[in-house]
This record gives C-alpha cells, sequence and structure tokens, in this order.
C-alpha cells in the first residue's frame, strides 16, 4: 500500500504545480503526519522542494523529468485528449489517474494542455441536459468495478418497457453511444443494452461473480448479429450529400461517372433506419435492398394518407 501511494504521489507531483499535505491526506486517506514523511522519503531520490506561503505546497524541480516514453508529443497529446473526453462521460478514478501520468511524462501542468494540431472533444451523451446520463453511466461503472447486480427499468426500440435484473460487466462506446454489455438474468444470456434506453437503474445490493466473457471482437460481433445489421446503398441529392456524410461517414459517400451520387453502408434494418431517411425526403432514394425500400415506401404512404 505504500510503495503505491508513493509511486502515485510521484506523479501527481509531476502532474501538478504544488500539492499541499491537506490534499494528500484527503486523498490516499493518511494522517497529514504520515503525508510528511511519504514526501521526505519521496526526496531521497527525487528533488522535492517546499513553496510557503498561502498558495504554497510540495512541488518538483522543473530540471526533473522521467524517461522518455515512446509515444512522440503528438501521440502524447492526442492519447490525452482521447481519454479526457471518455473520462468525461464516465469519470473513472483509473482514468483519471492514467491521465495524470501521461500529463507528468509530458510535463503538462493542470489547466494548460493544449494541442498544436487542433482539439477532439468526444461526447457519448445525447444532445440536451447530459447531466442524468452522465450520472447514469457513472453508477454503471462503479456496480462493474463492485460487482453489484442492477435492477432496470429498459425500453427497446419497440416502446415495450420491461423490467430485469442484469450483471453489467464492460461499457463499451461504438458510434458514438453508449452500451452496457451484461448478463441478463430475465434471457439467461449476455446482451447489450443501450444506456440511452435504460429508464431506471437501481442497485440490488447483491454481489455477484464476474463471469467468464467473450473476447472485443465476439462483443461487436454480438452487437451486429442482435442489431440484424445488413448493406444498404441509397442515391441521394447533392443538396444532402453533406448530411449523408455526416451521418454514414465521407467515405461512404462516392460519385459515379454519370454524376449519381451514392451512399452505402451496413446497419440495421429497423424502423429508426426508414424514419431517418424519410427525414430526407425526396433527396434520397433507396437502391437495395428490397425489404427497406417496402419498409419506406409504406411509411410514405401512410404518411400521406394523414393528409389527405
Amino acid at each position: 500500500m505504500k510503495n503505491q501511494i508513493l509511486i502515485e504521489l510521484l506523479f501527481l507531483l509531476l502532474s501538478r504545480q504544488t500539492v499541499t499535505a491537506k490534499y494528500i491526506a484527503q486523498r490516499y486517506e493518511i494522517s497529514e503526519r504520515t503525508a510528511y514523511r511519504y514526501i521526505d522519503e519521496l526526496s531521497l531520490c527525487v528533488p522535492i522542494y517546499n513553496i510557503r506561503g498561502r498558495n504554497g505546497g510540495f512541488a518538483i524541480a522543473d530540471t526533473f523529468k522521467l524517461p522518455a516514453t515512446f509515444f512522440t508529443k503528438e501521440e502524447s497529446a492526442f492519447l490525452l485528449n482521447v481519454l479526457a473526453g471518455v473520462n468525461n462521460d464516465i469519470s473513472s478514478d483509473l482514468l483519471t489517474k492514467i491521465i495524470e501520468k501521461l500529463k507528468a511524462i509530458s510535463k503538462q501542468k493542470d489547466g494548460e494542455f493544449t494541442l498544436d494540431f487542433g482539439n477532439l472533444i468526444i461526447d457519448g451523451g445525447p444532445w440536451g441536459s447530459t447531466e442524468s446520463f452522465k450520472q447514469s453511466i457513472i453508477f454503471l461503472e462503479k456496480c462493474i468495478e463492485e460487482r453489484k447486480a442492477v435492477s432496470v427499468v429498459y425500453v427497446n426500440r419497440d416502446g415495450l418497457e420491461s423490467t430485469r435484473v442484469i450483471e453489467p460487466h464492460i461499457l463499451i462506446l461504438k458510434q458514438g453511444l453508449w452500451y452496457i454489455y451484461a448478463y441478463c438474468r430475465l434471457r439467461n444470456e449476455f446482451r447489450l443494452f443501450k444506456i440511452g434506453r435504460i429508464e431506471r437503474a437501481i442497485s440490488s445490493g447483491e454481489v455477484f461473480e464476474r463471469r467468464t466473457t467473450p473476447n472485443v471482437k465476439e462483443i461487436l460481433d454480438v452487437w451486429y448479429d442482435e442489431l440484424k445489421a445488413e448493406f444498404i446503398e441509397l442515391e441521394i441529392s447533392k443538396l444532402i450529400k453533406a448530411d449523408v456524410e455526416e451521418w454514414l461517414g465521407i467515405d461512404n459517400v462516392y460519385t459515379l461517372k454519370d454524376g449519381k451520387i451514392m451512399a452505402n453502408c451496413e446497419l440495421p434494418i429497423d424502423n429508426v433506419l426508414a424514419s431517418k431517411i424519410l427525414s430526407f425526403g425526396k433527396n434520397v432514394k433507396v437502391i437495395k435492398p428490397l425489404e427497406l425500400k417496402k419498409q419506406v415506401a409504406n411509411i410514405a404512404n401512410e404518411v400521406a394518407k394523414l393528409y389527405s
């Protein structure tokens, strides 16, 4: 425990300008006297000095640096911003420690880390107020760490509500959306639950034994299987080309020799996809599959009847 605190304290000092004994004591749940003793032990091999005054504290000499890693400055900057973006959603203590260590190695101070080549912001939450969504992710992440079973009220794509107990194992960020990979006691199998569709989640207080989970590839294969993704092809108008590029990705939109603009991608065939296509009006035409063409046409006919 002591050695772990000393290592973390080293990275903490490297990533911050000054740190007080009171802060160290509160962070690691030790006495201030013990905090001073740890500082003394660390100072035997690291140049730590004490800054007196109102904003004082302990600091490491600017001349001291850890050995350079295999990351370049740009790679470290990119990695830090990605981790910070994800941590903004889940507020993980582990991610916070990793970020502090990377900042320490990069010799960056809190609040002063910038990118020379642009900025990256990652937000997996929905539009509008994201606080409740963020709290849901934090709650589920804590339940994973503590192996606590969770009772959830889940609303599926068809609006059907069900109550079930799940054993959360893994958080997944896929296509900008957060999912929880959990063992569902209602279905007696692992399933993927979209966090945005969890209406309520309450810890049952029961500690479960972690089950053997498949590797990442197998989990993502389950994601595709459950959503029943199929290859779709669309013909689109130049007027909404930019919108479709943002939706499907610029690599999936191309122009034929005759000037027609096409788009293709593998997506789940459901009412959500049909509604998305209809939102573009006459500027999108489904080429295939036939099932999707019929689905879009049927919905369009039903809408037309409302106004006939």
